[in-house]
């Protein structure tokens, strides 16, 4: 006998085995069991996620011997037929091979005869989008008054390509993704039957790689065994699917943090030599990036394995939250550039050398708050003097550079230490940012109560730095005082100035102001209004 791949082998066969739509499952099967049975219904979801095959056990459900009935046998011989595709009261339609009018017109002279064998004559249409409109159209009337004992199942990827029409008339049922522990969970109970040896970690990246189709998740999980026979192991599925071990991305995160640019720049070379796919590279590392936000967000991941969450988990706390949106918006766009570019490999080598250096490049919104502030009055360059050697002069010790600023750390947290130690806070906070530790500086110190303090600013332009950077200056504060400290900012209210009344002017007035608009008064005898 032939080989049956997984995906067909592992068919669901009963309610019971359709994975993650119970939403949809347990109204048909209520539907079933009190004999209310609609003549139309339509399936929509996303590809491999038991569309068709609901439709099949629905098929059986109504059409079993026994039935209609929740459970179906799978054993008769109308249950035996339509799992094997050849009931002749079961008939399965590519909606992309009849898209034709009369498609429609011979599938309605069908109609006419009933069930041969069967309770139910039942029609299942897959990709029922893929129809002309003038094929819809026709079939409008059969759908609104079909014969008795005849029902439609349509199922389709695309249900707004499906005319309105159509879809009010069928029951519609919207199947979801399934997730990816569901999908574990099934590759890890088919990999058991089969006698296949696997690691968790292999089995999530599967289940990631298959975008919530179980029919995708068994096709690849079909792919890995060709290659690895039964035993399978991470390494040998990396290189099945050319993706890149996280520990490789990690490293390159470090790197960033390290701003080692020549080392990340070699590293990325070594990947290019080895025929790695540049877009694959760029939406694995944006997947990476994605669990490292989600991990500095404290958001609990379900489709990551145990053992892969400590490489996710130590890259979050070297980042901050606005220094992870960076690095994903400089990918985002490489990405899209690299479409249009004759020089992809530019792009990313200069992507690259950009986020490892992202410390030292002041946002934009900054430097224009900072203007409108007045701007930095930059430092005047030092005229270097021409020296004079001489052969006989002793050599002067070198001047010391100025004493290095004594570090601050597990400092008491109190309003007298904060205001000693202010000065020393706002270099700190200049070395982060510079606009931000200006705005800091001349920030009031209003309140301070338990980890909290309160300061007034008097610009709208200093309270936007320090709102800015607020993440980074609480972390500085945590680090001197030892202890977590949240800061509220607010911004100095001014009183609106005296409004003085106006007083309406007079004709002589205005005839004393102008003596020219006087004379044209006076010749025209105009009237003020």
């Amino acid at each position: 006998m032939s080989y049956i791949v997984l995906a067909r082998k592992y068919r669901p066969q009963s309610f019971s085995e359709v994975y993650a739509q119970d939403h949809v499952t347990k109204i048909l099967q209520s539907a079933i069991a009190s004999a209310r049975i609609a003549h139309a219904y339509l399936f929509t979801g996303p590809r491999g996620v038991g569309k068709t095959s609901l439709a099949r056990i629905m098929a059986k459900s109504l059409n079993c011997e026994s039935g209609p009935t929740t459970t179906p046998c799978n054993k008769c011989t109308n249950c035996v037929e339509i799992t094997e595709g050849i009931s002749p009261d079961v008939i399965e339609i590519d909606g992309a091979s009849n898209t034709g009018v009369d498609d429609i017109r011979e599938l309605q002279r069908e109609l006419l005869y009933a069930a041969s064998s069967a309770k139910y004559k039942i029609y299942i249409i897959d990709e029922v989008h893929m129809l002309s409109k003038s094929a819809f159209n026709a079939l409008l009337k059969t759908l609104e008054e079909p014969p008795e004992n005849v029902v439609f199942i349509f199922a389709t990827t695309e249900p707004h390509k499906v005319l309105p029409t159509i879809v009010s008339r069928c029951q519609r049922y919207d199947f979801k993704r399934i997730p990816v522990e569901a999908i574990v969970a099934r590759l890890r109970d088919i990999s058991e039957k089969e006698g296949i040896t696997v690691d968790d970690e292999t089995l999530y990246l599967i289940a990631r790689k298959a975008d919530g189709g179980m029919r995708d998740a068994l096709s690849l999980l079909d792919q890995t065994i060709s290659y690895c026979q039964n035993d399978i192991h991470i390494d040998q599925v990396r290189q099945i699917f050319g993706m890149i071990p996280n520990q490789v991305y990690h490293d390159f995160m470090q790197l960033i943090k390290n701003h080692d640019t020549q080392h990340l720049i070699i590293e990325l070379h070594r990947i290019f030599e080895e025929g790695m796919d540049l877009p694959e590279f760029i939406a694995n590392m944006l997947d990476y990036l994605r669990i490292v936000l989600l991990c500095k967000l404290e958001i609990k991941l379900k489709d990551i394995s145990p053992a892969e969450m400590p490489l996710f988990e130590e890259i979050s706390q070297l980042f901050t939250q606005n220094d992870l949106l960076y690095i994903l918006s400089q990918l985002i766009q490489t990405k899209n550039d690299i479409r249009l570019s004759n020089n992809p490999y530019l792009l990313i080598e200069t992507m690259m050398i950009k986020i490892s250096r992202m410390d030292e490049i002041e946002e934009l919104s900054n430097l224009i708050a900072d203007l409108k502030a007045g701007g930095i009055a930059s430092p005047p360059v030092a005229v270097k003097k021409p020296t004079v050697t001489r052969s006989n002069a002793t050599p002067k010790p070198p001047v010391s550079s100025a004493p290095k600023e004594p570090e601050i750390k597990n400092l008491e947290f109190s309003e007298e230490i904060l205001r000693d130690n202010w000065a020393a806070l706002t270099n700190r906070i200049k070395k982060s940012s510079k606009i931000a530790g200006l705005a800091f500086q001349d920030a009031e110190l209003v309140k301070l109560s338990g980890n909290a303090l309160t300061l007034q600013l008097t610009k709208q332009t200093d309270l936007a730095m320090i709102m800015t950077n607020l993440e980074r200056i609480e972390a500085i504060f945590k680090d001197v005082f030892g202890k977590a400290i949240h800061i509220n900012l607010e911004l100095e209210q001014k009183e609106p100035p005296p409004t003085v009344p106006h007083k309406r002017k007079t004709i002589e007035d205005i005839k004393k102001e102008n003596p020219e608009l006087s004379r044209f008064i006076e010749q025209t005898e105009a009237r003020l209004i």
